[in-house]
């Protein structure tokens, strides 16, 4: 994005790209939990989603899978807060392709 990835900034994406369908966020601090628990909350016709590096844990995958409906795709690489059972749980519900990889800190 070329700004730091907060609830602020993703608030004016949101407000200008109401319908994004692809979203990868990539090896910053500034992504947790609360960050994706908005994701969830705005970006509700996100079909791809790929984390990667970032401080996530559980939760966030957890709101990410509730309120994302359209979501198809999910990669998550190098987050040592998410295990692979919240991924496949948060994902029963529809045909997601849910893909974890580990930390390289594990």
């Amino acid at each position: 994005m070329g700004i730091p990835e907060t609830v602020g900034s993703f608030n004016v994406l949101a407000s200008n790209c109401p319908t994004l369908e692809r979203m990868a966020i990539c090896n910053t601090d500034t992504v947790g939990d609360s960050e994706l628990v908005f994701i969830a909350a705005k970006f509700t016709s996100l079909k791809k989603l790929c984390i990667k590096n970032c401080p996530i844990s559980d939760t966030g995958v957890k709101s990410v899978g509730e309120g994302c409906p359209s979501l198809v795709k999910l990669k998550v690489k190098r987050c040592r807060g998410v295990t692979k059972a919240s991924v496949c749980t948060a994902f029963l519900h529809n045909s997601c392709d849910a893909q974890l990889s580990p930390s390289r800190n594990v």
